[in-house]
C-alpha cells in the first residue's frame, strides 16, 4: 500500500495528465519601448505563450543608443536575452565576434533552403556569413521624405522636391513665425543627428548627391570625394546659414524628429513608412494618415548614380548562451512568420522580407504608402555590412557635429572624419 502510494505521488495517478516543466526565455528590442510597437510585440509574445503553453518570455526594452553596449558586456559575460533584435549595422561585427547563434541547423530542421525561399535574397545578405545564416530577417523599408501635405499647400509649395536646390527652398518657405510678429516657431525640417538612427538619415543626403562613405569595395573612406563635400557642407549649411532646422537639432533622434512633426513644429523629416503610424500615434489631433504623405529621396541633378535612399532591416538573432535553444527557435519562427508580418504591417505600417507577405497581403497591396516605399526599394542599399562599420559611421557623426558646433571648419572635420575611418579600416 505504501509502495502504490509513494508511486501516485512520484509519477500521478494512471492516466492523468503530466504537467510540462515551463522553460523560461526572454526577448530584447529596442520596439518594445515604444508604445505602438511595443503593444504589438507584447501581444505576438502572447499570442505565442497561448499556442505553446510550457513557454514563458520576458520582455526586456533597451534604449536603441544603449542596445550594443548592454547586449555585447551581457554576451561577453555569459549572459544576456535569449532572443533579441539588431537593425543591420551592427550585425557583421556581432557574427564575428560570436555574439548570435548560428541557425543554420535549426533551418535545416525547417527545409533548409526551401524554408528559406519565401524572403527575398538581399534580407539574408547582412545576416549571412560563410553560408552560416546567424538571423532571420522581419522587416526591409527604404528611407523616403515624409512631410505634412496641409504645410505644403500653406506654404504655397505645389510640386514636390524633386532635387537638393528645390528640397531647400522648400525648407526655407515653410519655416516661419506661426503667430504674426512672433519668434519662428515652424522650420522646414529636422534631421536626426543624434546617435541613434542617424544612419539611415544623413546617408540619404549622402547618397542623394551622388556620394557615400565608404568606396564600393568597403576598404576606404569616400569622404574626399566632391559629392561627400557637397553633400556635408550642404547639412551644415541648411542648419547654420538657412536656419531651416529648429535649435538643438544636433541633439534630435528619430523619436523627437517624429515629435517635431507631430505637433507641426517642422514640415518634414527622413523617414518611412513606420513614420506615418508614430507620428499618428504622437498627435491623433493631427490626423496623420490623411494629412502625411512621401515623396522618393532628392537626388542632384546629373548625378548618374542609381542609388539614392538606404535600407533599414530588422532580423531576429539568438544568443549563444541561452540554455534553451529549441525555445527560443520557436519564437525566432513564430516572430518571422507570415501571420505575425501580416500583423506587423496592420499594426505598424511595415513591409516584410518575406516575398508571399508583400506579393500577396492585401492590405499592402492596397497601401499608397507601401506603393511608394517598395518603388524606392530598387533606388536604396544597405550601409556597408563590414564589423567596423559602427565605428566608422560614428567617426563621421562625430566630425559633422563637431562642424555644427563650429568647433571645426566643415573642410577640417570631413577631413578628419576620412582620416579616422581610414585608421579604423587599416587595422588589422
Amino acid at each position: 500500500m505504501l509502495l502504490t502510494f509513494v508511486m501516485v505521488i512520484s509519477f500521478g495517478f494512471p492516466g492523468s495528465p503530466v504537467k510540462a516543466q515551463e522553460v523560461k526565455i526572454s526577448y530584447s528590442d529596442w520596439q518594445l519601448a515604444q508604445d505602438i510597437w511595443g503593444r504589438s510585440l507584447r501581444e505576438a509574445i502572447a499570442e505565442l505563450e497561448r499556442l505553446n503553453p510550457g513557454i514563458k518570455v520576458e520582455a526586456e526594452p533597451v534604449a536603441l543608443a544603449q542596445r550594443d553596449v548592454k547586449f555585447t558586456t551581457a554576451i561577453r559575460a555569459g549572459a544576456g536575452p535569449d532572443v533579441f533584435a539588431l537593425d543591420v549595422n551592427p550585425v557583421k561585427q556581432y557574427i564575428k565576434e560570436g555574439w548570435v547563434k548560428d541557425l543554420t541547423p535549426f533551418i535545416e530542421k525547417e527545409g533548409g533552403q526551401q524554408w528559406l525561399s519565401d524572403f527575398y535574397p538581399r534580407s539574408l545578405m547582412p545576416v549571412t556569413e560563410e553560408s552560416k545564416v546567424y538571423g532571420i530577417p522581419k522587416n526591409m523599408v527604404a528611407m523616403v521624405m515624409v512631410y505634412n501635405s496641409e504645410l505644403f499647400k500653406e506654404a504655397g509649395i505645389k510640386s514636390l522636391p524633386k532635387n537638393w536646390k528645390e528640397y531647400r527652398e522648400a525648407c526655407k518657405k515653410l519655416t516661419k513665425a506661426t503667430k504674426a510678429g512672433g519668434p519662428v516657431d515652424q522650420w522646414g525640417v529636422a534631421f536626426v543627428l543624434a546617435k541613434a538612427c542617424f544612419d539611415l538619415r544623413f546617408s540619404v543626403v549622402l547618397r542623394g548627391f551622388g556620394g557615400d562613405f565608404l568606396t564600393p569595395d568597403w576598404k576606404h573612406s569616400a569622404l574626399t570625394t566632391p559629392q561627400a563635400k557637397e553633400a556635408f557642407n550642404y547639412v551644415v549649411d541648411l542648419i547654420l546659414k538657412d536656419k531651416v532646422m529648429p535649435p538643438g537639432v544636433t541633439q534630435v533622434d528619430c523619436n523627437e524628429a517624429r515629435r517635431l512633426l507631430a505637433f507641426k513644429k517642422t514640415a518634414m523629416k527622413i523617414g518611412t513608412m513606420w513614420s506615418i503610424t508614430e507620428v499618428s500615434g504622437m498627435n491623433p489631433e493631427l490626423n496623420g494618415w490623411k494629412v502625411l504623405e512621401m515623396f522618393p529621396i532628392p537626388q542632384k541633378e546629373g548625378v548618374k548614380s542609381k542609388i539614392r535612399s538606404t535600407l533599414y532591416q530588422k532580423s531576429i538573432f539568438m544568443n549563444p548562451n541561452t540554455k534553451n535553444p529549441e525555445a527560443a527557435w520557436k519564437l525566432i519562427k513564430f516572430l518571422t512568420d507570415k501571420k505575425q508580418m501580416e500583423k506587423w504591417f496592420v499594426d505598424n505600417n511595415m513591409l516584410s522580407c518575406r516575398k508571399s507577405v508583400n506579393e500577396t497581403y492585401g492590405p499592402i497591396r492596397q497601401s499608397k504608402y507601401a506603393a511608394i516605399v517598395s518603388q524606392e526599394l530598387e533606388y536604396a542599399d544597405f550601409l556597408p555590412l563590414i564589423p567596423q562599420w559602427p565605428e566608422c559611421l560614428e567617426a563621421f557623426r562625430q566630425n559633422l557635429q563637431a562642424a555644427i558646433a563650429k568647433q571645426k571648419t566643415p573642410d577640417q572635420a570631413l577631413t578628419d572624419a576620412h582620416n579616422q575611418i581610414e585608421a579604423i579600416l587599416a587595422r588589422k
